[in-house]
């Protein structure tokens, strides 16, 4: 993953191209690939992967992981309304984890695709603005690049944010980037943040059997909801057994 099938352009350094989009995300690749359409000649620089942090470490590895978690669910306590028997019900939690990360990479792959197929350069590195129409890319090996431009789209996206005493340490604290591919299920999490991310963790961990604890300091779950949905939503978390 630290190279993936990005390519350079021939010339690297005298490349000069009419559009560079700095991050590869839901809006960062559709520009560049309309604007490739369009006859411009356009580079893609992104730091991660082809799809940014929806398709990476955001909304489709976490629907991946809910499937599983509502699939489990449903045998665990409504097989008998299908018709099914059996015993001896488990998971492997290594498989949950895979699956959600398969997922992401068959659809981040079809991104790098529709990059050659329509003729933008993807270039993994950090990219940061050296000047006007000047982008400089730092490769994950440490090398860097300097390319040239008439225009550059800034499509950088976002990131968890650390709380001031709780910084992210990769193992009692962590972002949701991190809670997607632990290697080892907790036996007790909790989670700050009451809004579609916290929510979505808090049931995903909560259905294999992780004790949960849901923190959001507005008076209820999804606050930039309807109070309807957030009030509803609490009910069936705390049936669930999470603790709001």
């Amino acid at each position: 993953r630290a190279t993936g099938s990005a390519r350079k352009p021939p010339n690297f350094n005298s490349m000069a191209y009419d559009l560079i989009v700095i991050g590869g995300g839901p809006a960062g690749y559709v520009a560049a690939i309309r604007a490739a359409q369009l006859g411009k000649s356009v580079a893609c620089v992104e730091a991660d992967r082809a799809g940014g942090t929806c398709l990476n470490w955001g909304c489709i590895p976490t629907k991946a992981l809910l499937k599983n978690a509502e699939l489990y669910q449903t045998l665990l306590n409504k097989s008998v309304e299908f018709g099914l028997q059996f015993q001896g019900l488990s998971y492997d939690w290594s498989a949950v984890i895979g699956r959600s990360r398969k997922v992401s990479e068959r659809l981040a792959g079809g991104i790098e695709f529709l990059f050659k197929k329509n003729k933008v350069d993807y270039i993994r590195g950090f990219g940061s603005i050296e000047g006007t129409g000047k982008v400089g890319v730092k490769a994950a090996d440490g090398s860097t690049q300097l390319l040239e431009t008439k225009d550059i789209l800034v499509a950088t996206g976002c990131v968890s944010r650390e709380l001031p005493p709780l910084p992210f340490n990769g193992n009692s604290v962590i972002g949701s980037k991190e809670a997607m591919i632990l290697q080892q299920q907790p036996k007790e999490m909790i989670i700050i943040g009451a809004g579609a991310i916290g929510v979505e963790f808090a049931y995903i961990y909560n259905a294999f059997g992780t004790k949960v604890t849901l923190i959001e300091m507005l008076p209820r779950v999804l606050p930039v909801e309807d109070d309807e949905v957030g009030d509803a939503l609490e009910k069936s978390l705390t049936k669930q057994g999470i603790r709001c």
